[in-house]
């Protein structure tokens, strides 16, 4: 292989909005981050609240302390660090507003328990001492939180139809899918999802009044670009999957959350989850895939485990350096741009493995004459992919996601496959679902492959979780053990 000749840092695959200007601009991303600063108000006031009422009282009960600003203040700071931050990575700054109430205060309850727990157990260990009082401060902690979570909520609903809160929101649909959503919808409790218009070929008709249509199908993407709304709904009776698809992945790729209607079977059997906005059962495509937690262990992962294969084996790396060069004229390392996270492409390293050249555009096919001796050796193994784990380090990549794919490859899939980007949504990794699944086999037609490819991508970006992630790790190594790379 050869060192890729350099490209622009560009983005590549669907058009992407330019930013909106002035005070609308503002006025959306306020309207955007209000479910995330309602909540964190809302928690400020409780956990105040309640360590002041359990600050007085211990002073009350206990003559021999004095009472000093620096003591309450410490405690206060401590308290609204611990809390928000648990609170935070339990997910609990999402938009639970288009959630039940009863939902959002089970959540709480949950991290609340576990947030006690921890102090709690702590003493029992340290000392043995059981504190009731720690025990009766949660329990007022996470009542407070759900009473004051459950009036901003209130006060921001009513803030949304009053127009304070506005969403621009766009419909994108057919003539019979548009016309259900109408028929089902209670536009009054919209709470600031102001409908801007629609896109649709044949359903100009059934559109009210003050709904005005903003293009074709065919014109979806710079309809959206040039009307940048928060919210795209989508709503079809009669489509295929991949136009779907295509249309979800122009919205999300323009910073719109996006939402389907889903039809009556998919409904009444239970086979969606469904949330209600405008009366209307829908399905959210949800931008957070993993849960803030979860997401900070996969980076901290990312980083320890990179960091400690490039340093531990450093002995092995420069044995495959030398074994490289001695092998076959041209560098050690390969390197080629790639489109990772956000379709902002970064420049990829790995063993050369093949003859020196110029390879973009191919892919490496099974017995490929272009391999050396070396890199078949290192590419039945994986070795060739260890320089990789420094775009893990820089965070161009992880562990586990979407195997990166090549600029020019990914601008002309993504014209085939509209919905292609949607793979983009997360980091790129070294190994994946597909790389552990795959069969040893001559590969077809690469739009067939990428097609099939997109199945495992989109099984893993949907199901992301550590779980799954520890599952293709160990699932990789035992690749690894026998042997069985693309050589």
């Amino acid at each position: 292989m050869a060192t890729a000749e350099p490209v622009h840092q560009r983005h590549v695959g669907v058009p992407l909005a330019i930013g909106a200007s002035g005070d609308a601009s503002w006025k959306l991303r306020l309207a955007k981050a209000s479910p995330t600063l309602f909540q964190l108000g809302a928690d400020v006031v409780a956990i105040v609240v309640t360590v002041v009422v359990f600050y007085l009282l211990r002073l009350h009960q206990s003559p021999l302390m004095v009472p000093t600003h620096e003591l309450f203040w410490s405690v206060l700071g401590a308290a609204l660090v611990y809390w928000i931050g648990l609170f935070w990575l339990s997910g609990l700054y999402r938009n639970w507003l288009v959630r039940s109430p009863f939902e959002e205060a089970f959540a709480v309850l949950k991290v609340a328990v576990v947030g006690g727990a921890i102090p709690l157990v702590a003493m029992l260990l340290e000392s043995g001492w059981f504190s009731y009082k720690l025990v009766a401060y949660t329990v007022l902690l996470a009542v407070l939180v759900i009473v004051a979570r459950y009036g901003g909520r209130r006060l921001q609903l009513h803030l949304r139809s009053e127009g304070v809160i506005v969403f621009p929101t766009m419909l994108i649909g057919d003539a019979e899918g548009l016309a259900d959503f109408f028929m089902q919808s209670n536009r009054h409790a919209s709470y600031g999802y102001a409908v801007v218009g629609a896109i649709t070929d044949d359903g100009a008709s059934v559109l009210p009044s003050d709904v005005p249509v903003l293009g074709s199908l065919s014109e979806a993407a710079h309809a959206i670009v040039r009307t940048k709304p928060a919210v795209c709904i989508v709503a079809f009776r009669h489509t295929d999957h991949e136009r779907m698809l295509e249309l979800a992945s122009i919205a999300t790729a323009n910073g719109a959350s996006v939402t389907i209607v889903p039809d009556l079977y998919q409904v009444v059997m239970g086979t969606v989850r469904a949330l209600s906005l405008y009366g209307v059962p829908l399905i959210e495509i949800s931008p957070s895939l993993l849960a803030p937690w979860q997401a900070v262990v996969k980076r901290t992962l990312d980083i320890v485990v990179s960091a400690g294969v490039l340093l531990l084996g450093i002995p092995l790396w420069f044995a495959i350096a030398v074994a490289i060069k001695l092998d076959s004229p041209g560098p050690v390392l390969f390197t080629q741009w790639r489109v990772g996270r956000g379709n902002r492409p970064f420049k990829l390293y790995k063993f050369r493995s093949m003859t020196h050249g110029r390879w973009d555009g191919t892919w490496t096919q099974l017995n490929d004459p272009r391999v050396t001796k070396v890199g078949s050796i290192i590419r039945r193994l994986y070795l060739d992919e260890i320089p990789q784990f420094w775009n893990v380090l820089k965070g161009d990549m992880s562990l586990v996601g979407p195997r990166p794919e090549q600029v020019g490859l990914v601008e002309h899939f993504a014209q085939v496959i509209p919905y292609y980007t949607r793979r983009h949504i997360v980091r790129p990794g070294i190994t994946g679902w597909w790389q552990v699944r795959r069969e040893r086999r001559v590969l077809p037609d690469m739009i067939q492959e990428i097609r099939s490819r997109l199945q495992d991508d989109f099984y893993y970006i949907e199901n992301m979780s550590l779980r799954l992630d520890v599952e293709i790790i160990v699932r990789t190594i035992v690749v690894m053990l026998r042997g069985h790379g693309i050589a």
